[in-house]
């Protein structure tokens, strides 16, 4: 396929997608990541996790930033990246083990993620997710909670 490569141009800034286009992806990524048949959790919620909930874990699917254009194919259609995070609420007390068992998971996320394609809808085909990091724990809370949270970007396709 023939294309225009706008990575390497330093001088143009990121072309960001449609923001009907991000919603949709968006809705897409949250049913996907439900069918993720390792997670401790009933349902992966998108953006919010709420302490007050009573629940001693909760997961979240959240975007990092603008999904943005990557190539623009000169026939036509594009490639793009979508990246989000995946975070994990556990409240671990002084646990070490539960605190290694919360990366263990979101790592499993990230090697079963690399191998399960979402479906994203008409003329948008997902080429590849992939982590872009390994988990980590990224916030401690006064409560108790603590949230790991791995790295990840969706590559896909629009209009090929």
């Amino acid at each position: 396929m023939i294309f225009k490569d706008t990575k390497k141009s330093a001088e143009k800034p990121r072309l960001l997608v449609a923001f009907e286009e991000v919603d949709k992806i968006s809705r897409s990524m949250l049913e996907w990541v439900n069918t993720f048949p390792d997670k401790p959790v009933t349902i992966i919620h998108y953006e919010f996790l709420n302490a007050d909930s009573g629940e001693e874990t909760g997961m979240a699917l959240s975007t990092i930033q603008g999904t943005y254009i990557t190539r623009k194919y000169i026939l036509g259609g594009y490639e793009a990246e979508y990246q989000f995070k995946l975070i994990y609420r556990i409240k671990p007390g002084n646990s070490n083990d539960k605190r290694l068992r919360a990366d263990e998971l979101l790592n499993r996320f990230g090697d079963w993620a690399r191998t399960q394609r979402p479906e994203l809808g008409d003329r948008i085909r997902a080429l590849r997710v992939e982590p872009t990091t390994q988990s980590s724990k990224f916030a401690a809370y006064e409560d108790g909670y603590e949230d790991y949270q791995i790295l990840m970007k969706l590559t896909y396709e629009v209009g090929v």
